[in-house]
């Protein structure tokens, strides 16, 4: 190859190179313009009339807060009566254990229930038979005292085989785990085969609330908590529906301030405190799910200026 190839190829490629590197460059500059200027979702803004505000951040409850449903007793599931979204009424089964073993004691107990009754009714009758023998030369005393406690014991033992079978009846009622409350069933995370362990659990076996109305449990910084008085009005929308509001109706104060839970920015110190405003919310009005997040605008308190003291007053 001739040297002035050489040199003419030498030069073109650092060029071509600077071309796709310039127009790279060009098209994020373009992309990220018009990303910035339009915007996918609007942001959340306090419906006109409203006045000064305080913004919140709100999660969507029950309005009997989210009760999770446990087990009094472990076990294999066998049937599970409710689904996500069903209405139930109060003490409606939600699910079943498996009682076959319970219902096997409970047999087993009720055919003692009548041995202790045979023997209580012939320790009972012994006593009776010695109780009419009024000539002391025939039985003693001690006989006839015996015969009396036999018979005690028989019908104390009668008894305690009944309270036996009570009890067996009454834990094989709790195999069936019925509902708290009427309300809405939020959750089921078990199933047929599954076992359900008793007392707590990271996710509950069921969850179930009172959904009508629908409660907004709102995080007000404790910097604005000043601002916010008991009763103040207040609109929320959904994240994501800005243009859509509804209006809230307070309900009452959660007294304890608290660590923040749920931080709506990135630039939020994760050692904010709040205190909790609970709303009632219309599900007509704004229908919503339990757990969504709301930007909730509380009418701020307003402060008017300082009242006049006299002049000369002595303190």
């Amino acid at each position: 190859m001739k040297p002035s190839l050489k040199l003419a190829g030498r030069a073109v490629l650092p060029a071509i190179a600077v071309s796709l590197i310039g127009f790279a460059v060009v098209t994020a500059q373009h992309d990220d313009a018009g990303a910035q200027q339009s915007p996918i979702v609007d942001p959340a803004q306090a419906g006109q009339g409203m006045g000064a505000v305080v913004a919140a951040v709100g999660i969507v409850e029950p309005s009997s807060e989210t009760i999770s449903v446990a087990t009094e007793l472990p076990g294999v599931v066998r049937e599970v009566f409710v689904r996500p979204g069903q209405t139930v009424a109060t003490g409606a089964p939600l699910f079943r254990l498996d009682a076959r073993a319970l219902d096997a004691n409970i047999a087993a107990t009720r055919a003692s229930v009548q041995i202790a009754e045979v023997e209580a009714r012939d320790a009972t009758a012994r006593a009776a038979l010695f109780e009419d023998i009024g000539d002391n030369r025939a039985i003693s005393t001690d006989e006839r005292d015996r015969a009396r406690y036999a018979a005690d014991r028989a019908n104390a033992n009668l008894r305690l085989a009944r309270a036996q079978v009570q009890q067996l009846e009454v834990d094989r009622a709790r195999l069936t785990v019925r509902a708290p409350i009427a309300g809405e069933v939020l959750a089921v995370n078990v199933r047929v085969g599954e076992f359900a362990q008793a007392g707590p659990a990271a996710d509950p076996l069921i969850a179930i609330g009172d959904t009508s109305p629908l409660h907004v449990r709102v995080q007000i910084d404790e910097e604005d908590i000043s601002r916010v008085a008991a009763g103040a009005a207040a609109q929320a929308s959904l994240r994501g529906a800005g243009d859509r509001r509804a209006e809230l109706t307070f309900v009452r104060f959660e007294p304890l301030v608290e660590p923040k839970r749920n931080l709506s920015g990135g630039a939020e110190r994760v050692d904010t405190r709040v205190v909790e405003a609970i709303y009632s919310l219309n599900p007509e009005a704004l229908p919503a799910f339990v757990g969504q997040q709301m930007d909730v605008f509380v009418a701020a308190r307003a402060f008017g200026p300082p009242a006049p003291t006299s002049q000369g007053t002595t303190p």
